[in-house]
Order: C-alpha cells, then sequence, then structure tokens
C-alpha cells in the first residue's frame, strides 16, 4: 500500500465555486479562477502560459470588490473542461506574498469566497 502525498503547499487553497473572477491584465483576457489561498492561486485558460512569467491580475468578487495583485506562473498543464474541450491549469505564486498589505488583500480575497450568504447578507 503506497503512502499518501504530503502537501506540497504550505498554506490550503479554498476553492472559489464562481464567486471570484479573474483578468490576466497584460494579455487583457478574463480567465475563471479555480481556488486561492494565502501564497496564491490557480486558474484556467485556453492556451499555455509561460512558466516563471510574472504577470498582473484582476480580481474581482461576486460582490463587485476588485483588486490587481501580481503575481508568478510556478506551473501549467494541461486539462479538459466539463464539456471535454481542452484547456490548462495554470498555478501563481503571489509575488511580495510577504508584504502586509498583500496578505490581507489576499485575507479578503479569500474571505469573499468562503464568507456564508444567507437572507441576502453576507455573514
Amino acid at each position: 500500500m503506497s503512502q499518501p502525498s504530503p502537501e506540497r503547499r504550505r498554506h490550503p487553497r479554498f476553492g472559489t465555486a464562481g464567486r471570484l473572477a479573474g483578468h490576466l491584465l497584460d494579455h487583457d483576457l478574463p480567465v475563471r479562477v479555480r481556488d486561492i489561498g494565502l501564497g496564491g492561486f490557480s486558474i484556467e485558460t485556453m492556451e499555455p502560459l509561460e512558466l516563471g512569467v510574472e504577470h498582473r491580475i484582476r480580481f474581482v468578487s461576486h460582490d463587485d470588490w476588485s483588486t490587481v495583485l501580481a503575481a508568478k506562473i510556478s506551473n501549467c498543464r494541461p486539462s479538459c473542461a466539463d464539456d471535454g474541450s481542452p484547456l490548462y491549469v495554470a498555478g501563481f505564486a503571489f509575488s511580495g506574498g510577504e508584504r502586509p498589505e498583500t496578505k490581507r488583500t489576499v485575507q479578503i480575497l479569500i474571505e469573499k469566497v468562503t464568507s456564508v450568504r444567507l437572507y441576502g447578507t453576507d455573514v
């Protein structure tokens, strides 16, 4: 029986469930944000992205709050959409993730995707 592989990330990731949209500003390309955590996030694109390249990404939450953060591509792999069409999943690490203002902004994004909405109000 094989041992499960240890988690490679230092921080857990939270699925966005459609509550967070993304836009790669350098390519003027809207992207689907799959998950986000304190260290980084992943997106889906139609084309592969070059490893090691830093991008500026605009994040827009379900309540129209938005911010722009810099992040570097750490991995990119082929995948497929629910309908079977090809796509790529790219993992990013936040640039300057240790800076207090970056940490706070990422924490707000995580709160936006993990908050529970009851009776028309965020809790």
